[in-house]
């Protein structure tokens, strides 16, 4: 058993390496994706101005940039390898689960690259008021889990299937509505001086109920 346990966090372990380093050569899913929200936040920050004033309209705003900015890169995890007929290979070498997790803590990564940058643009362009930090880094990384793990599980699920692209879009953006209603909420309410644990917990079990239900779902996936 512990043999077993070692060996599938080496194949998880090899799939984010694998993952990182297709990344790096391309760097299409990064730059694609900055590029959206450079390109919104400015156009956005030219349209509307500062709004400190606004926390409300500075949340929905903040959560909707880091969604699409995400959203279509995030896709490309599982299209790829269908694409460039790699997946058989991978499920060689690599359980479903095991692939799945890989690709998911990539999607982490990838998440926090993106926000790494976005999130202090938006602060300086928007004129948003600083952020309560233990509470607006507590809901920014309980988001982006159940981001990047409601992303995973769409893509493992279309990854075959003919119109992936329309069809990720088409799936995800409803698995991501609680996503977007329990950030935004807690995002505006740490601004406001208020309590952010309801939106911090809707986040949290909504993350876990998707990655339970994905680790239930992953090894009955691409069976011939």
């Amino acid at each position: 058993m512990p043999a077993t346990r070692s060996s599938s966090a080496g194949a998880v372990w090899a799939i984010l390496r694998k993952e990182c380093r297709s990344e790096w050569r391309t760097r299409y899913g990064l730059n694609s994706a900055l590029l959206f929200a450079v390109t919104t936040l400015t156009s956005i920050s030219f349209v509307v101005g500062k709004i400190a004033d606004r926390t409300d309209i500075l949340a929905a705003l903040l959560w909707i940039v880091l969604v699409f900015a995400a959203l279509a890169s995030l896709a490309h995890t599982f299209v790829r390898e269908v694409e460039g007929h790699t997946m058989t290979m991978l499920r060689l070498v690599a359980s479903p689960t095991a692939i799945a997790l890989g690709k998911l803590l990539w999607n982490l990564v990838f998440l926090a690259a993106i926000e790494l940058v976005t999130v202090p643009l938006f602060l300086i362009l928007m004129g948003a008021p600083p952020p309560r930090w233990a509470a607006f880094l507590a809901l920014l990384a309980l988001g982006s889990l159940a981001l990047a793990a409601s992303s995973t599980l769409v893509g493992a699920l279309i990854a075959q299937s003919r119109g992936r692209g329309a069809l990720f879009a088409a799936v995800s953006l409803p698995l991501l509505l609680p996503v977007l209603a329990g950030a935004v909420s807690g995002t505006r309410a740490q601004w406001a001086g208020g309590a952010v644990a309801a939106p911090a917990q809707l986040l949290a079990s909504y993350a876990l109920a998707i990655l339970a239900v994905s680790l239930v779902l992953y090894d009955h996936l691409w069976e011939e």
